[in-house]
Formats: structure tokens, C-alpha cells, sequence
């Protein structure tokens, strides 16, 4: 399979899709502040969000965030699962927030309701389904609902939590 983030780069509407509805915008690659990895490793850039956040990828291929406010840590152990979390959660953030349980998931229904209420103020533009659907097809995305369990068990995972010159990040699950 061709490297999901090189297609995404050789595809201009995917990667302004990915950008305006999924805040995963190629051209935010300046993280807040260098990190690395406990053992060192190197965190490379791929992606940033319009919080301030960046999205980095380890040299196994594993995707880690690192939040502007200092907040961070395992997404997920392969690009593609951390853009099905993307394009299919309301926001990484929202996912995070509760416990995974019967809460975190109604807490989700209610804010995918609430983007596609949003949605219906602009009738020219496309619904929350519509890119969804356009960029699970393009990319081969799992549905995000199969992948919460280990968003939380990957956020829990401290050998990922990105390090600064001011110490480690702070985990982002609430």
C-alpha cells in the first residue's frame, strides 16, 4: 500500500479536505516547542491543528500528538488509525475528555449532531457525512467507533508522551 501521507500530499483536495473539515493541515508543521520520545527518539512532523497542536510521527510509523498547552501523547501505532480517528471523531480532544465508556460515546453523538446542525446553516457547502464518506474512501479508513478503545489505551501509553526541554507533556486523557 503506497504510504497514506504521500498520497495525501499527492492529492490536493484530500489534503484541503483533511485541512477545512478535519484540522489536519499538512502545511502546520512547526510544533509549538522541539520533543522526543523518553528514549530519544526523534518526532518528525506531519501535520498540525488549529489549536497550535502537532501531529508527529516516530520512526516505527506511530502518530503522537503534542498539544500548544502542553498536553500530548500516543494517537495511534499507524497513520491510518490516527487519521480514522481524525476524519471520523469530532475532535481527538472530545474523544479523550471522558472516561471510554457509554458517556464518551453519547458525549460524541451529541458533538456530531451539534457539526451537523452547523452544517445545515451552509446548504452549499458539504456535510459532515459527505467528507467523511469522501475521505474514509480515499484513504481506506476504518469507522473511528472500532478504534476508541485503543485511542485510550494508546493515550495511556507513557512511552509516547512527547518531551520537551520543560519535561514531559502532560497526558490528554481527562
Amino acid at each position: 500500500m503506497t504510504d497514506v501521507l504521500a498520497r495525501i500530499e499527492a492529492t490536493p483536495w484530500l489534503a484541503e479536505l483533511l485541512a477545512r473539515r478535519f484540522d489536519f493541515d499538512l502545511a502546520r508543521t512547526d510544533p509549538a516547542e522541539p520533543v522526543h520520545l523518553a528514549g530519544g527518539e526523534p518526532l518528525t512532523p506531519i501535520a498540525g491543528d488549529a489549536s497550535g497542536g502537532t501531529f508527529l510521527r516516530t520512526p516505527s510509523g506511530a502518530v503522537v500528538y503534542a498539544g500548544s498547552e502542553g498536553e500530548g501523547g500516543l494517537i495511534a501505532h499507524d497513520l491510518r488509525d490516527a487519521l480514522a480517528l481524525v476524519v471520523g471523531l469530532p475532535s481527538l480532544h472530545d474523544a479523550l475528555a471522558v472516561p471510554f465508556g457509554e458517556e464518551l460515546l453519547r458525549s460524541l453523538a451529541e458533538a456530531d449532531e451539534e457539526i451537523r446542525q452547523d452544517d445545515a446553516h451552509d446548504p452549499g457547502g458539504q456535510t459532515l457525512d459527505e467528507a467523511r464518506a469522501l475521505a474514509r474512501q480515499a484513504l481506506d479508513l476504518p469507522p473511528a467507533d472500532g478504534l476508541l478503545a485503543a485511542l485510550h489505551a494508546a493515550a495511556a501509553d507513557e512511552a509516547y508522551r512527547p518531551i520537551s526541554e520543560h519535561g514531559p507533556y502532560d497526558p490528554m486523557l481527562g
